[in-house]
């Protein structure tokens, strides 16, 4: 019997919005190879549609083909983390003049950006790490699509951008770079409500620069399952 072409796609899209979730958050190791009887397993995808996914994947530059098979994580040098910080700012600081010029920059349009500011809070108080990463992410996110540019917006999204971390496992280095990164967040907000697109602008160049703060290990491990956070 053939298989439901509708049902490969949507295995396929599964897969592939759960495995660029996980390198967009760095919590898959660099170097690593993506082997398919794991991650199908992993996944609940079949191995057809995970190649597809792998594809759409390598095509995105999250992942690279391996020298003779398979895929791989790829290893980010200095280099890259300089370029990935560079685009993100020539994005997101596109979206903080769009904001200003058009007069978007109200307390109740920008309310969306305290929430994402208020959730980082609490999930640093509550020390759910993988979440907080989200949260982090989700508060860039959000700053681009306030800017209802859509090609802005679709520039984002598809661009492989990983989102740089503080270089801290757990503990107080990660609170601590944590805490200060939700500062930078709500001065971003700050200068937003001011009108002062120059200074929001500075203070993301300051936050995107200074986002490695404690030195040490990446995170290379999936924390366990969090409250109200969907499972691989």
């Amino acid at each position: 019997m053939a298989a439901d072409p509708e049902a490969t796609e949507s295995k396929r899209e599964h897969a592939y919005k759960q495995l660029r979730r996980l390198l967009i958050l760095q919590q898959i190791p660099e170097g690593q190879r993506l082997r398919e009887t794991e991650w199908s397993a992993r996944l609940g995808v079949n191995r057809s549609a995970l190649r597809e996914a792998f594809v759409l994947l390598e095509a995105e530059g999250l992942i690279v083909a391996g020298p003779k098979t398979g895929y791989y994580v790829p290893d980010l040098t200095v280099r890259d983390f300089e370029e990935i910080e560079q685009v993100r700012y020539v994005i997101e600081g596109a979206a903080i003049d769009i904001i200003v010029k058009s007069g978007l920059n109200t307390p109740e349009y920008l309310q969306p950006l305290v929430q994402t500011c208020d959730l980082f809070e609490q999930l640093i108080s509550d020390e759910y790490h993988l979440s907080r990463v989200e949260a982090d992410r989700r508060f860039h996110e959000k700053l681009v699509e306030l800017s209802q540019n859509r090609r802005l917006i679709a520039a984002y999204r598809h661009a492989p951008l990983p989102l740089v971390h503080p270089e801290s496992v757990s503990g107080p280095q990660w609170t601590e770079s944590g805490q200060g990164a939700l500062a930078e967040h709500r001065e971003i907000v700050r200068a937003l409500l001011d009108g002062d697109s120059e200074r929001a602008r500075r203070c993301l160049d300051e936050h995107l620069r200074g986002v490695r703060r404690p030195s040490g290990p990446r995170i290379r491990k999936e924390p366990q399952a969090e409250p109200g956070q969907s499972g691989t």
